[in-house]
């Protein structure tokens, strides 16, 4: 069913792909996709689990369902694929069908593409629930950097431009799981990611059977086969960017110790530039502005290193000298604590802790 012209100019049609096995749970998704408030959606319902799969309804709330066939069982990844080669947006997400969307999901990522209109691709976090009960947001901003070493994007925070699926960015056969960790690396060789905090996806984590959700689905011996695969894959590309980046560094601590520190921040703008929100750099640039007295700025490019590589110590330990300098320390306490809890030994916070007062474990 065809938007009307004046309805897709105004909003682009967004496809939603469901990799769907047929479980009870597809009518709460198909009803989520049918909810949404934005007014130009179609749901792409693939029929992974091959020719048993039952026939779904042609409408939903106010959008239609294209129901994609398939007379074998599909993997992931193939079904991935059969849903991007039916789906017929300018943008494109997912949605497995044992989890839900808020009614407000594709319009906030939509208004997020028109925040950042040169980002093919954009995402925002997931609320990540288990069996258990407990809950988590998942997600973090985007570094080009990190998302070689581990994937933080759920394929159903993110929504991106049919252009990158038509330049060749395909779901790879041989990740029978993190095949979207591999789309969004091939999607980070052709355009920047952009991120904001908005949770309208649950993501039932330990739901399924992949190895990889965590909680009750969580397979270590599998996770780590298909995780070397990726590094195996994209070896070349990681390692020409750390190249750069570490020879990015060089250059900036010479300037610095030559005290010229203008240059030097400028030499970091240069380096973001290459490896988006590289942590390392961020960090440079950090320890250069508190230097230069720019404590605001200092606590802003420390604070981000912090979010994309969250578990560096010497990230966290700079941070809370940055808070120090601005006099907030009740929250260089909180970080000297997180540095302690994530490394018992590290000396210079276990000192800085002392000397703040802050009660550490």
């Amino acid at each position: 069913m065809a938007p009307p012209a004046d309805v897709s100019r105004a909003n682009p049609l967004v496809s939603i792909i469901v990799r769907s096995t047929a479980r009870p749970t597809l009518a709460t998704a198909l009803a989520a996709v049918g909810a949404q408030d934005f007014p130009n959606v179609e749901a792409v319902v693939v029929a992974a689990s091959g020719s048993a799969h039952p026939p779904v309804q042609q409408q939903i709330g106010h959008h239609p369902v294209r129901f994609v066939t398939s007379a074998v069982p599909l993997s992931r990844p193939l079904a991935a694929n059969a849903g991007l080669d039916a789906a017929a947006g300018t943008w494109i997400t997912f949605l497995d069908d044992d989890d839900t969307i808020a009614s407000d999901h594709v319009s906030g990522l939509v208004d997020m593409t028109r925040n950042a209109p040169d980002a093919l691709a954009v995402y925002g976090l997931a609320q990540a629930r288990f069996r258990d009960g407990s809950t988590r947001i998942w997600g973090q901003p985007y570094a080009l950097s990190q998302l070689y070493e581990r994937n933080f994007i759920h394929l159903s925070t993110s929504l991106f431009s049919r252009s990158l699926v038509e330049r060749g960015c395909r779901f790879d056969p041989q990740f029978e799981i993190m095949q979207d960790w591999d789309f969004f690396l091939q999607i980070a060789q052709h355009t920047r990611f952009h991120f904001e905090p908005r949770i309208t996806f649950r993501w039932n984590a330990d739901a399924g059977a992949s190895g990889a959700g965590g909680g009750a689905n969580q397979d270590d011996a599998r996770f780590a086969r298909f995780r070397d695969l990726i590094y195996a894959k994209w070896e070349s590309r990681h390692d020409a960017l750390v190249d750069r980046v570490r020879s990015a560094l060089q250059e900036i601590g010479a300037l610095a110790n030559r005290g010229e520190g203008a240059a030097a921040i400028e030499q970091c703008r240069e380096a973001l530039a290459e490896s988006p929100n590289d942590p390392w750099v961020l960090n440079a640039l950090a320890m250069l502005k508190r230097a230069a007295g720019a404590l605001g700025e200092a606590r802003a490019a420390q604070e981000l290193a912090v979010a994309v590589r969250p578990s560096d110590p010497s990230f966290v330990y700079n941070l809370a000298l940055v808070c120090r300098a601005q006099g907030d320390l009740e929250h260089a306490r909180r970080c000297c604590a997180r540095v302690l809890a994530l490394a018992p030994g590290f000396a210079p916070a276990r000192k800085l802790a002392d000397e703040l007062g802050a009660a550490v474990a």
